[in-house]
């Protein structure tokens, strides 16, 4: 009596949908980053001197310059961890 070899299996589409899926989400992703970098090619880096982020910009230049008056500006002496001799702290820690 010769025993019968079982026919083979077809391969579950599982595996083969998730690399596509992969392969896809990959190359979408290398299109974007390429996409980003011509563009920031084409601009050279500078900002428009009429564009949005110039507004943006000469906004928070002239907010930093309003506050610098009253002492406090964006660049300021941090004081983190500079007690005086006699137990007060400045910062307001106990």
């Amino acid at each position: 009596m010769t025993v019968l070899e079982p026919t083979p299996d077809r391969a579950p589409r599982g595996p083969l949908l998730r690399r596509a899926c992969f392969v896809v989400s990959a190359l979408a992703l290398t299109g974007a980053f390429a996409l980003s970098l011509s563009g920031i090619a084409t601009t050279r880096g500078a900002v428009r001197p009429n564009g949005q982020a110039a507004a943006i910009a000469a906004q928070q230049r002239s907010i930093s310059s309003e506050s610098g008056a009253d002492g406090f500006s964006g660049r300021h002496h941090c004081r983190h961890g500079d007690r005086s001799r006699d137990g007060s702290s400045p910062s307001g820690r106990v």
